[in-house]
């Protein structure tokens, strides 16, 4: 049986004021990539480090990549054309920008 001592505590952060993503504060800035770094920790290891990486915003959609969409991990240089499995040729991005990097729609 599972006991309660077992688990830390975790408390809600409120977003401070009115503030949105796209608030050009860089205090609310700093607000929002810390969130997304909290999101991230619900994420394999590996995801956690890509997301990092591009500062866990999608790199098409220029969106958090935390944002209940599904995610994929995409391959900038193919692995067809020598690409290789590194931390600096994958990159994070929705299942949705991903069949437009693919198919090039806008």
């Amino acid at each position: 049986m599972l006991k309660f001592s077992w688990f830390n505590i975790e408390r809600h952060v409120l977003i401070p004021g009115k503030s949105s993503p796209d608030d050009p504060d860089p205090e609310i800035q700093k607000w929002f990539i810390s969130k997304r770094k909290r999101d991230s920790k619900n994420q394999k290891k590996s995801w956690q480090k890509i997301a990092k990486n591009q500062h866990f915003v999608c790199p098409v959609c220029q969106e958090s990549l935390f944002n209940t969409e599904e995610l994929h991990v995409h391959h900038v240089i193919p692995k067809s054309k020598g690409g290789k499995d590194n931390y600096k040729n994958l990159q994070l991005v929705h299942i949705l920008c991903h069949q437009r990097i693919h198919y090039g729609k806008p």
